[in-house]
């Protein structure tokens, strides 16, 4: 029988996967993106809503990263045989924690209310197209 307990598991592997090396937008790692957009539009957090009412809100910019993760959260819901309907919010939030690291977070809110949460800080270098590699599988 599936319980809303699960859903802290489930938190933890979607911002595992966010925070990953493998995430990448356009061949390239998502966090060093992430950082660029927070530092050009001097902004102090980014939040990339997953699920929830903010979902219309979203910037055309972080759109792709909204709807991937969405799909993990989803995905990883279904696979423990829990419906989507229990998350009420589910929202990751990216924040400058110093010169350069990041503190990433993901919160999700049950249809009960109850909050399930992960954060996480990493080193995040700015990203630079003439030091970073390009994934071979990227589309241009």
């Amino acid at each position: 029988m599936a319980r809303r307990i699960e859903l802290q598991g489930i938190v933890h592997d979607v911002l595992a996967a966010f925070v990953s090396r493998n995430n990448d937008m356009n061949g390239y790692w998502a966090l060093g993106q992430l950082r660029n957009w927070i530092e050009r539009e001097g902004a102090s957090a980014l939040d990339i809503p997953l699920a929830g009412e903010d979902l219309s809100k979203i910037n055309p910019e972080i759109s792709m990263v909204s709807q991937r993760f969405a799909a993990t959260l989803q995905a990883l819901m279904k696979s423990h045989n829990l419906p989507f309907e229990w998350v009420q919010d589910a929202h990751l939030t990216v924040e400058l924690a110093t010169i350069d690291r990041l503190n990433c977070s993901l919160r999700v809110v049950s249809d009960l209310g109850r909050g399930f949460e992960a954060s996480c800080i990493l080193l995040v270098l700015r990203h630079d197209p003439r030091r970073e590699l390009r994934r071979a599988a990227a589309s241009p």
